[in-house]
Formats: structure tokens, sequence, C-alpha cells
């Protein structure tokens, strides 16, 4: 096997963007947090940017922006236990410290979740088993009261206690408020091709809000929606959450993607009755 290493972002795109988009659905996180890159963000270390080749043909891909688990993915059929063994040991080699955990499709990171385990003597913690969607067309979502806006000055401590909230849900730990911050400041001003958040307001006040960033070849990863808890079971969360689905598609977006928590029956739910389909499932596995 032939292990190639890139530095560049935009060159290890180039590289591997034909083999990735074949799956784009599954492959979105790769690619949206290449084209972050491309763009100067996750600068503070060293970008693991890793293609594994066999005669010449790509059969894994691997990224990770530290501290963050190594995103990887792989051409069909998955590679043997050999095969994977190798992979591994270059993640360990290279990224020593920084190798914190695995993402990536169920079918693929379970193997090599289980060969680090047996090295390591430890179980890895599952952190989160997630589920990809993919939307092509919104399906009409029941009447619901209010309207959808973007974004502005005057919501920005609304927006950073709820996206605290978002992250205390789907994290199941307290958020790092200079994170929030971080990511607030930069929904406010970001370029709308890139990333964005949209409020749905009922009764002339916020009530909801869904974020989209990652933009790849031919969609955009929709996310960060969000529901105080007494403003739930109201139609809410769907409503902006189509709303901004179909302000994407009109964009000229051919699909929006979305990761959903499988132990979150209801969201699960919501997002199939607005349009969304199930591609794969994905799971998050830490080192500690």
């Amino acid at each position: 096997m032939k292990i190639v290493r890139f530095k560049d972002p935009k060159k290890f795109l180039e590289n591997i963007l034909e083999t990735l988009v074949r799956r784009e659905a599954e492959n979105n996180l790769i690619l949206g947090i290449l084209a972050n890159l491309i763009s100067g963000e996750y600068s503070d270390k060293e970008p693991y940017l890793t293609v594994f080749q066999d005669e010449g043909e790509i059969q894994a891909v691997s990224l990770c922006t530290p501290p963050w688990p190594v995103l990887i993915s792989y051409e069909n059929p998955p590679p043997n236990k050999e095969v994977l063994k190798t992979i591994l040991a270059d993640m360990q080699e290279t990224l020593q410290d920084d190798f914190t955990g695995l993402s990536g499709n169920r079918e693929f990171v379970s193997p090599l979740v289980s060969i680090w385990e047996e090295g390591a003597g430890k179980k890895a913690l599952l952190k989160m088993a997630m589920r990809i969607y993919k939307l092509e067309a919104v399906l009409p979502v029941s009447t619901v009261p209010g309207r959808m806006r973007p974004i502005e000055e005057k919501d920005r401590a609304l927006l950073q206690e709820w996206y605290a909230g978002f992250h205390r849900e789907t994290g199941n730990e307290e958020p790092d408020q200079e994170h929030v911050q971080k990511q607030v400041e930069a929904y406010l001003t970001a370029d709308s091709r890139q990333r964005g958040l949209k409020i749905w307001e009922g009764d002339g006040r916020p009530v909801s809000m869904a974020g989209y960033a990652g933009p790849t070849p031919n969609g955009i990863r929709v996310g960060a929606v969000y529901t105080p808890s007494g403003l739930r079971k109201k139609g809410y969360a769907s409503a902006v959450t189509a709303g901004l689905s179909q302000y994407l598609l009109d964009q000229g977006q051919k699909f929006c993607f979305l990761f959903a928590d499988l132990l979150n029956p209801t969201s699960n739910h919501i997002y199939q009755q607005i349009g969304y389909r199930p591609v794969c499932d994905v799971d998050r596995h830490l080192f500690i």
C-alpha cells in the first residue's frame, strides 16, 4: 500500500474530489472541512491529510484537524484487516497524542476501532451515533405560525445562549464559551455562500434556529437546529429546517445534508417528514 501525505488542502482536494463525490452525501463532512481549510480556517495545527492507495487506486482517505477525531472515508468494499492495520498505524505514528479518535461510516470505522482496542487493551468511547440524511426536494410542512428571517447583530446574545444550548444537548457536556462566541461571530460575519443561520419568529419573537455550513460541490450541510425547551412540540424546528432547506435549494444547491443523533427519534422523524432521506450511519469514537 502506498501512503500519500499532503500539506496543501487544495491539492489534497484536487486528488480526492472525484473519489469522494461519488458518495457526496456520505463524504459531506470531509468535503466541507476541506472547503474551510482552503479558506483559512482550522489553522492552529497542521492538518493530517492522507490518501491510502493500492496499485494507483484510492482505497481510503483520511483527514484530521487536531484536536478533533480523524475523519475517514473508503472505497467499497472496505479494505481487509491487514490494510486496516496499516491505515491505523500511520494515523498513530503521524498524529501521536493528536490521535484522539475516529469518525466515519460505521461499516468502516467499527473494524478500525476494534483493531485499536485490541492494541490498546481498552475500550473506545462511542461519543456519538448519527445518521446522515440527504434532501433534494422539500416536502410541504403543515402550517406553522411565523416566518423565517436572517440573523442580525441584535440577535448576538440570544444566539450565544441558543448555540450553547445546542452543544450542551448534542455533546452532553458544558460547551466552551469562547468557542460558542467564535462560532456565533463566524455566523454573523460569514460569506452567506459558505455559512449562515436563520431564525424562525413566532408571535413576533425568535423561537427556533437552523444553520448551514460546509459546502460541497453540489450541496451544503444543515445543522445547529435548535429550539429552546419551553417552545418545543409546536412545529418550529420543522418549519425553520424546511424553510432553510428550501432557501438553500433556491440558491442553487442540488442537495442539503444533515446529521441526526440516532438517540433522538424526534429529530429523525422531523427530518424525514420534510424530505430528508437516510444515507448511512456514522459513528464517532474517542480514545480515552
